[in-house]
């Protein structure tokens, strides 16, 4: 392919990613309580293992697990997914999908600073001190008084739910997988992990037969690796800072879903809280960006 249709390429691609991504909280509002949080999680994420299995067997994407050299990250992935899908499902259902998928995005942004600075040694960096500082003031204006209707108990799950996220990508960015292999190995131990929750927790088994719910379950899959696969492949195409800053655009989508499908309201306070969490998650992309002469095609 030549340069000139790559960056377009990659560039939509990666917004297509945003708008799968952002649509997560659609799927999980129509599932409702159906299935439990760890039960949906569970299941779509054994549906997902199978969707990927064909690809990843046709063109060859699996090699040796090597317990003994990546144990300690299998083990690290299937903790940190003990607590990502089960508590943002119960935020999306309980405060909403934009504020939910808001704070969930600024705790991954946060996350990756201090999860990158702790587990992969990365520098922390002025750019990277003004967005955090930036992200908790966003954070700070979202949980403010304009939502106290929600309560507090769904806006810490989205809390927690991100930076679990986050820990979780540092995880699989260290382990010695292709990207292939490491997909999977995410999506595994998140079956598995929501699944042992559930029973922990003693989620009722759903309801086997003609419901919609189900439906909806295998659509938020097939989302899931839409979201994914065009997320991998747009940022292999157009420069990681260009990727990132499209990438916001899951917030918005994740806002405007909101607003269309489930009429949620968004306060004054809650908006400048969620364009201040855009700014500061655009800052260290952006630098990157501009470092790079401000061109979107991949080295």
């Amino acid at each position: 392919m030549s340069k000139q249709y790559k960056a377009p390429l990659g560039a939509s691609l990666v917004v297509l990613s945003s708008v799968f991504y952002a649509s997560y909280g659609i799927w999980t509002k129509l599932m409702g309580n159906f299935f439990g949080g760890y039960t949906a999680s569970g299941l779509r994420s054994i549906l997902v293992v199978l969707l990927l299995l064909p690809p990843a067997f046709v063109y060859h994407g699996f090699e040796p697990v090597r317990w003994r050299k990546n144990w300690r990250h299998l083990a690290g992935l299937l903790a940190g997914s003990l607590f990502i899908w089960g508590p943002l499902y119960y935020a999306i259902l309980h405060a909403g999908v934009g504020i939910s998928l808001t704070i969930n995005y600024a705790s991954i942004v946060i996350g990756m600073f201090f999860f990158g600075w702790l587990l992969n040694k990365e520098r922390f960096t002025r750019d990277k001190l003004l967005a955090t500082v930036l992200g908790f003031v966003g954070l700070a204006c979202i949980f403010s008084p304009s939502t106290h209707g929600i309560g507090m108990l769904p806006l810490l799950a989205s809390v927690l739910s991100g930076l679990s996220a986050a820990a979780n990508a540092v995880i699989a960015k260290k382990i010695s997988y292709n990207a292939t292999q490491a997909t999977i190995a995410l999506w595994v131990t998140s079956a598995v992990a929501s699944l042992a929750m559930a029973l922990l927790i003693r989620e009722p088994a759903p309801a086997v037969g003609w419901h919609m719910q189900w439906l909806y379950l295998l659509i938020f899959a097939a989302a899931s690796v839409v979201a994914s696969w065009s997320l991998v492949k747009g940022i292999k195409l157009i420069e990681a800072g260009a990727a990132g800053i499209l990438g916001l655009l899951e917030i918005v989508f994740g806002v405007l879903f909101g607003v269309l499908f489930f009429h949620e309201h968004v306060s004054v306070l809650v908006m400048v809280g969620i364009l201040t969490i855009l700014a500061a998650a655009a800052i260290p992309y952006i630098k990157d960006y501009s470092d790079k002469k401000g061109t979107l095609g991949a080295e």
